[in-house]
């Protein structure tokens, strides 16, 4: 497959590892210019457009990709760089879609650095071990809560999203972690548990961190920097990743990633349907 000498090769590379990242809990079906990620697991996936075709999509494209999601029972979705297939921003609107748009963020993994944080141990958990659901009840509290500012919302909030985490969903993630496609971290204290959490994804020598998240009680102590900064290097020294990615949702979370090496090489765009 030829690249595109349209677009800068960093921006190729994270495109390419976006199309692999979901490949191992989905069955990809051709439509068109795209493809859409069947998920095989509780976690819902969404369409790209396909890496390496270079003609532009079209609203018959869109068309056709919405009847196809209608007949696999899934949401129509879309997630791709901007660089790639600048013409989606402006056709998504037109059927039906909501746009959203987060910078999209690159670093070489052994760069990443973070100051060291007070009152926190930090660490990578495994497959079993409470704070791997812990860490994701610490997420649903973080996005519900939003932005970057501190708030009340807090252990009392975590554990009660824990107590209501579906089985279906802790088995996945348990098992995910098991075979190494997702790797999370926590930041604790023996008093209130955890306080933060975040994962990557590797394939090859690429690795996207996701999820990075604080909550609102233990904001602006430094913990999604130091914990980015920890993911990015276990993913460097444990998974031979060179390149890690992410995507901020604001200014606000990109400055914070800036701080500790990151730097925008593009956009990423998501649409789904309005409301």
């Amino acid at each position: 497959m030829t690249p595109d000498p349209g677009i800068p090769a960093a921006v190729a590379q994270l495109d390419a590892y976006l199309d692999a990242a979901p490949r191992p809990d989905c069955d990809a079906v051709e439509v068109g210019p795209f493809t859409l990620f069947v998920s095989r697991s509780p976690w819902p996936y969404y369409a790209r457009p396909t890496v390496g075709r270079s003609a532009p999509v079209t609203g018959g494209d869109l068309d056709a990709l919405a009847a196809a999601c209608a007949e696999h029972g899934v949401a129509t979705e879309i997630e791709w760089v901007h660089e790639v297939r600048p013409e989606l921003a402006g056709l998504v609107g037109r059927h039906g879609l909501a746009l959203s748009s987060h910078a999209l963020m690159r670093a070489q993994a052994g760069d990443v650095t973070a100051p060291e944080v007070d009152g926190a141990t930090l660490r990578v958990v495994e497959a079993g071990d409470p704070a791997l659901l812990a860490g994701r009840a610490t997420a649903d509290v973080a996005f519900t809560a939003g932005g970057t500012e501190t708030g009340p919302e807090g252990a009392a909030e975590r554990d009660s999203f824990l107590s209501k985490l579906d089985p279906e969903m802790a088995a996945h993630l348990n098992d995910r972690a098991r075979r190494g496609l997702t790797v999370t971290a926590v930041a604790e204290d023996p008093a209130g548990g955890v306080l933060a959490a975040g994962s990557y994804q590797p394939v090859g020598e690429c690795a996207e961190i996701m999820a990075v998240a604080t909550l609102p009680s233990a904001r602006r102590r430094g913990l999604a920097g130091a914990l980015t900064a920890l993911l990015a290097r276990h993913a460097h020294d444990a998974a031979g990743v060179r390149t890690v990615l992410l995507s901020a949702q604001d200014d606000a979370v990109a400055r914070v990633y800036a701080r500790v090496g990151f730097r925008q090489v593009g956009t990423a765009h998501a649409a789904e349907a309005a409301g």
